[in-house]
């Protein structure tokens, strides 16, 4: 007779089942915003008949209560990134080394038969910025973080400034963190070293100019903020329409066309006065680009976010009619986003791209309710009470709910990453104290856990090492159809890097492009090629350290104590072998 589960084990697994049913229903509702909109604006409606929602929604001491800790929280987070000591996305140790690389009179931009391999598709305004932080701040994890930071935060601060009518509006600290579940709905993608926290800032500072500035500090401010988002991604431009929109309507066309002469001026300045900022070559990478065509992997999360955007301006607009917005200047504003949403949609398709191209506009998408909600106050206009409570119910929870899972969610997976690797960067850190004098680079080798541990490379250029070969930059090079140069090959047999960090028990450059179909990112001759000239020769507590083969072999001499099995690998590459080298914790002696 089969056995039976106890009474006791039976209702425990139910109670288990139950609820990871709810969880992910929550994780459902966080991914799929319009979804939980109308989930909440149900409820509310049934609840409305018997509570007086409406006396209390959006109004009071308690929105402020609960706006202000969230975006405490929402700062905090920020701090909480820039002194952890790892990544949270794959493109941000390339950002990093780029940014100190330029900054120290190296080219950030090559060609494409040039022997290093390491430029990218954003444009210079990232990295001139997050280099100058490094150079006035120093060399260091911390520092390259700061400028995202700043930004992160900075635009929010603007965001409510340019909305608040008065110096404690309800109202805009509402929208304003409504602005912030926006970004949380897409994780981490805002503290990140990228351009998008530098855009949303550049944004946000435009609107504020456009927003509350006279006519030639407006027309300026706008003109600055323009062209820098510009040289951050060179789409930048259609954030832009909206600000321009708001520009024209309080100060007339004419400023509009002196803000964008003056934008292109702006555009033009990094290509002008840095040498090492070529526009002949960054060309020539955004040209390659257009070769990367577009895919439908991320479509649906696109289309929900881009609907999420739209659904409380369109739920407004059809609530008091269009003809209410005809020859207004909230028109200009309701014309530029719908103008510009298709078109950004289009780039977020792009491989590689996704949700994080929409997330700009999350500001002036807020900006123009904020808008369109003052108008019909000022104007007095006659809410239907029960629907008012209800849809603003349901927005609020709506964004909650998708800002606060999926940002708790983001952290989470951060803070696993970095458990993973724990103190990865202080044995990079170690590595170059115990290797004074000798060219460092890493490697990629292997996925997951393998890849996780190259992403202290920064502190590698940090150190004033010459950087060969990023591969985010060889996947992108490799997607345009362009190899590696004959001149890296000769790099390599040269030995222009006297040691790879190679993630150990990896085979070096084994790894797959993220882009379909996923081949490998460097072809079998040139790993053959690297493993010609290079040989492992010690270990640390991540790395298998290749060195050139020109590099002169060592003796050893242990320091008391020292576990010489433990840290050594063979000439062959065997741990613990007879003719092992030095490893970790060991003095070398010529």
């Amino acid at each position: 007779m089969p056995c039976l589960p106890s009474r006791r084990g039976g209702d425990r697994y139910a109670t288990m089942l139950t609820l990871r049913d709810f969880l992910d229903t929550v994780i459902f509702l966080a991914r799929n915003l319009v979804v939980a909109f109308a989930v909440f604006y149900a409820l509310a409606w049934v609840i409305g008949k018997r509570l007086p929602l409406s006396r209390w929604a959006w109004k009071g001491p308690q929105t402020w209560a609960v706006s202000v800790g969230l975006l405490a929280v929402y700062a905090g987070i920020a701090a909480w990134y820039v002194g952890l000591e790892g990544f949270s996305a794959e493109v941000e140790p390339m950002v990093s080394t780029l940014s100190w690389l330029v900054s120290h009179g190296r080219p950030l931009y090559t060609p494409f038969d040039a022997a290093e391999q390491y430029s990218v598709l954003y444009g210079p305004s990232v990295f001139l910025t997050n280099g100058l932080f490094l150079r006035v701040l120093g060399p260091s994890l911390v520092a390259v973080k700061l400028a995202s930071a700043l930004g992160a935060v900075g635009s929010l601060l603007l965001l409510y400034a340019a909305l608040a009518r008065r110096g404690r509006d309800t109202l805009a600290v509402a929208l304003t963190t409504g602005a912030a579940m926006y970004f949380w709905a897409q994780g981490f993608s805002v503290y990140a070293v990228r351009p998008d926290a530098l855009m949303v800032f550049a944004l946000a500072l435009g609107l504020y100019g456009a927003a509350r500035l006279r006519p030639a500090l407006a027309v300026a401010l706008v003109a600055v903020t323009a062209g820098f988002a510009v040289n951050l991604k060179v789409h930048g431009a259609l954030y832009f329409v909206p600000v321009l929109a708001l520009l024209a309507s309080r100060h007339g066309r004419r400023c509009v066309v002196a803000a964008v002469v003056g934008s292109a001026m702006v555009t033009a300045l990094p290509f002008v006065l840095n040498p090492q900022v070529s526009l002949v070559n960054y060309l020539s990478w955004l040209a390659s680009a257009t070769r990367h065509g577009l895919t439908t992997e991320f479509l649906a999360l696109d289309l929900g976010y881009t609907a999420a955007l739209v659904l409380p301006l369109a739920g407004l607009v059809a609530l008091t009619g269009w003809r209410r917005w005809r020859g207004t200047p909230e028109q200009a504003l309701l014309l530029s986003l719908g103008a510009v949403m298709p078109a950004v949609l289009v780039l977020a398709s792009k491989p590689g791209a996704g949700m994080v191209h929409l997330m700009p506009l999350a500001l002036p998408t807020i900006y123009t309710l904020g808008r369109l909600v003052m108008r019909l106050q000022d104007e007095g206009f006659d809410w239907h009470q029960r629907t008012r409570a209800a849809a603003a119910v349901a927005f609020g929870l709506s964004l909650l709910l998708a800002g606060s899972v999926n940002a708790y969610r983001a952290v989470r997976l951060l803070d696993w990453e970095v458990a993973q690797v724990p103190d990865v960067a202080m044995d990079v850190r170690g590595i170059m104290a115990r290797h004074p004098g000798k060219t460092i680079a890493m490697a990629c080798g292997g996925e997951n856990n393998a890849f996780l541990s190259t992403w202290p490379r920064p502190l590698l250029a940090f150190g004033d090492n010459p950087v060969l070969i990023d591969p985010v930059s060889v996947m992108d090079a490799s997607l345009s159809g362009h190899q590696l140069a004959p001149s890296t090959y000769e790099a390599i047999s040269d030995g222009a890097i006297q040691v790879w960090l190679v993630p150990k028990g990896q085979e070096p450059f084994r790894k797959a492009n993220w882009y379909a179909p996923h081949s490998p990112i460097f072809p079998d001759e040139f790993v053959h090629h690297f493993e010609k000239w290079y040989a492992p020769r010690e270990q640390s507590r991540y790395f298998d350290l290749w060195y050139w083969k020109g590099v002169p072999e060592v003796t050893m001499s242990v320091r008391p104590g020292n576990d010489l099995p433990g840290n050594a690998i063979s000439k062959s590459g065997a741990p613990g072998g007879g003719d092992a080298m030095p490893g970790v914790g060991m003095m070398l002696s010529r």
